[in-house]
């Protein structure tokens, strides 16, 4: 699955900016919005794993967009980029859960740092999700059918699917390894 960004900024060059930048140094997507007032109803429309947006803006502002975000308990990271840097501003915002806050004028490399670590963070967050739901599976039957699932499917991603080497890294016979992906890791 691709990470995706939505990129809000009343400042179209800087959201041309910023979608040049995410499509040519990062494998993640980008959606672009300059109407502060439309990310409600994109966000009705779509999950992402970042917001970048302006801190000042008509309509809803970044702070505005943070507490949105926060309020409705969503998964999304947001980073506040800003010409009007305040260390008020900064200490509100990062009380309020702002995973960073960026003042302009900013180099190329600190956003692609910065984004890169929103998302390694995300994809580590979904994985503690992922594994946490294996250890609330009952009963223990179906729990170990989950877990084998997920142990084949790591295995035979680290190995490209070379069937020998996950036989020997792994312990299992190739016949096993193939049973538990074929049948999903449901017990039959």
């Amino acid at each position: 699955m691709t990470q995706s960004i939505l990129a809000v900024d009343d400042e179209l060059h800087m959201l041309k900016l910023l979608e040049r930048i995410i499509k040519e140094k990062t494998p993640y997507q980008i959606q672009i919005t300059n109407n502060s007032l439309e990310v409600p109803k994109i966000l009705e429309q779509k999950k992402f794993d970042l917001i970048i947006t302006d801190l000042k803006m008509p309509g809803l502002d970044g702070m505005d967009l943070l507490r949105l975000i926060r309020d409705q308990g969503r998964e999304e990271e947001v980073i506040i980029i800003t010409a009007f840097g305040s260390l008020e501003s900064a200490i509100e915002a990062l009380s309020r859960g702002v995973f960073d806050y960026i003042t302009k004028p900013f180099k190329k490399e600190q956003i692609i740092f910065t984004v890169d670590r929103v998302m390694r963070y995300q994809r580590s967050r979904r994985e503690v999700a992922r594994l946490a739901a294996i250890f609330e599976t009952e009963p223990f039957r179906a729990a170990q059918g989950v877990f084998e699932l997920e142990y084949a499917n790591r295995l035979e991603k680290r190995h490209d699917g070379n069937q020998k080497e996950m036989a020997e890294k792994s312990g299992l016979s190739p016949e096993r390894i193939a049973e538990i992906l074929n049948r999903g890791g449901r017990e039959v």
